[in-house]
């Protein structure tokens, strides 16, 4: 049985409305005179509400929606770049559906499309690659997953350079799915120097940093480097203190990992402190682990 992955987050639609909302504004511009100005229309209408009810968890409302904008684009040819747009987005939305084998088709289809419109190397492909990676992993299919980050880091790196918060989340992708195949040693390098890149361009006190962090603690406890993974782990939750809140079962989770550590530190004492306020927050929250949480480092 496929190990589902619960520890990769990368959140796209937290990003993806402004690109699509922008993407479709300049479409009459950018595209041939083959699509009537009311199909168009439709094209958008569909593509935008879609993504909406994407960014506000109704799935069902969002994939209805983008199907007919699929239909819609279908109609101006096989390679029209709205089209591979518009099955990326769809891919998304079958992903946080976890209807992966769905997802895996739909970025397929738009990987074809963009680069067959866009070259190979343009940052459209990398982002279906980055998608498509992030689709294998979460299906657990983590070797799967390692080439099409490769394909990203290139495309990354070659236009927005090595030091940018897209390249990072490829850094820190590569680490999770090493980390996941209990691969710590491949895992080690591309979280640190994701760490690196959130922390020099956000500062210290940022949430995409705090993950990072406990990835590599996580990797530096199974290398057996205590004291290092204790250090990120404290850094972690301090972080997640600031930007998530006190109450809040991120933070909770930090301190639970944190907690564990500190029990194979023999510091008990510590770790009952940490297990005592994760416990109260819990119960404040009713919600029980957060989804998608890191288990405790062991």
């Amino acid at each position: 049985m496929r190990r589902k992955n619960k520890t990769i987050r990368y959140p796209e639609f937290q990003v993806l409305l402004r690109s699509v909302v922008l993407f479709c504004l300049v479409a009459t511009i950018a595209f041939g005179s083959e699509a009537t100005p009311e199909e168009i229309a439709l094209w958008q209408n569909n593509m935008m509400n879609g993504v909406k009810a994407g960014t506000q968890r109704d799935y069902t409302k969002a994939e209805d929606l983008l199907k007919k904008a699929v239909g819609v684009a279908t109609g101006w040819g096989s390679n029209d770049a709205r089209l591979g747009a518009t099955f990326n987005t769809l891919g998304l939305v079958y992903k946080e559906e976890k209807k992966y084998g769905d997802a895996e088709i739909a970025f397929s289809r738009a990987m074809a499309i963009l680069d067959a419109a866009y070259g190979s190397f343009s940052i459209d492909v990398g982002n279906v690659n980055f998608n498509l990676a992030s689709v294998l992993a979460a299906d657990g299919r983590y070797q799967g997953a390692l080439p099409y980050l490769q394909r990203t880091r290139d495309i990354y790196e070659k236009i927005l350079g090595r030091e940018s918060l897209k390249t990072a989340s490829v850094y820190c992708m590569t680490g999770d799915v090493y980390r996941n195949m209990k691969e710590f040693g491949d895992a080690e390098t591309p979280l640190r120097e994701c760490a690196d890149i959130r922390e020099k361009i956000n500062g210290v006190e940022n949430a995409d940093l705090a993950d990072a962090l406990m990835s590599l603690a996580t990797v530096y406890v199974h290398e057996g480097r205590f004291f290092d993974a204790e250090a990120r782990l404290r850094l972690a939750k301090n972080i997640r203190e600031r930007t998530a809140g006190v109450t809040s079962p991120l933070f909770a989770e930090a301190l639970e990992q944190h907690a564990a550590l500190l029990r194979q530190m023999k510091r008990d004492s510590d770790a009952i402190q940490e297990e005592t306020l994760a416990a109260s927050i819990r119960r404040q929250a009713g919600s029980g682990a957060p989804s998608g949480a890191k288990q405790p480092a062991k």
